[in-house]
């Protein structure tokens, strides 16, 4: 039986979660963590004392900057429970669960989602769901690949592992933005193929 996408998301991630974050700080990959981190981190802006969800927190990168900058707590979300594993023990309340249906149990007014709209089959269904656990006025940072020739390069690199991943536009992103009740702010470019945004929940969601 052919594998869902969102499983072959779970173990591939799975599979490296053990190695994902000191992986991260070597290299290439980590020159362009750190360009998107200080691009999205000033989107994010001021997290004094403030409670966070974090969809897609992998082993949890920004999970530790949001720490580092001063937010009470984390509610960090992934697929994986290898990964989720591997986030910091203090300040955090791991959340295993699909981004497009996860009930994390509160609302909130700051979220953030680096690097995982790519990876869900349905971007727009996981919008819909993080604007359900989103308080009107929230506002969500989101980091995504951009459709460019750069990034069809990042998109062949996770075929290559079996992996199907969507790349954005403005155009794409305000679109999916209007379905789901977010009102999306300017595009601006993060790094090499990454661009990041920051979207406002609407008042009243679509029905």
């Amino acid at each position: 039986m052919d594998m869902t996408s969102s499983s072959k998301v779970e173990a591939y991630f799975s599979g490296v979660a053990a190695t994902y974050q000191a992986a991260s700080k070597g290299g290439v990959w980590n020159a362009v963590r750190q360009r998107e981190a200080r691009r999205l981190m000033q989107l994010v802006g001021d997290v004094s004392g403030a409670d966070v969800l974090e969809l897609g927190s992998g082993a949890g990168f920004y999970t530790r900057l949001l720490l580092a900058a001063g937010a009470r707590h984390v509610w960090a979300v992934d697929l994986s429970q290898a990964m989720l594993d591997e986030l910091p023990k203090q300040g955090v309340t791991p959340v295993l669960g699909d981004a497009t249906k996860v009930d994390p149990g509160r609302t909130f007014s700051m979220l953030l989602s680096a690097g995982m709209l790519e990876f869900v089959p349905e971007p727009l269904t996981a919008l819909k769901n993080a604007a359900r656990f989103a308080e009107p006025g929230a506002r969500l940072s989101v980091l995504f690949p951009v459709r460019s020739v750069v990034g069809r390069v990042y998109q062949r690199f996770h075929a290559r592992n079996g992996l199907s991943i969507s790349l954005f536009d403005a155009a794409r992103l305000d679109d999916l933005g209007r379905q789901s009740g977010w009102r999306v702010g300017p595009v601006t470019k993060a790094g090499p193929y990454s661009a990041c945004a920051v979207l406002t929940r609407e008042q009243v969601l679509p029905s």
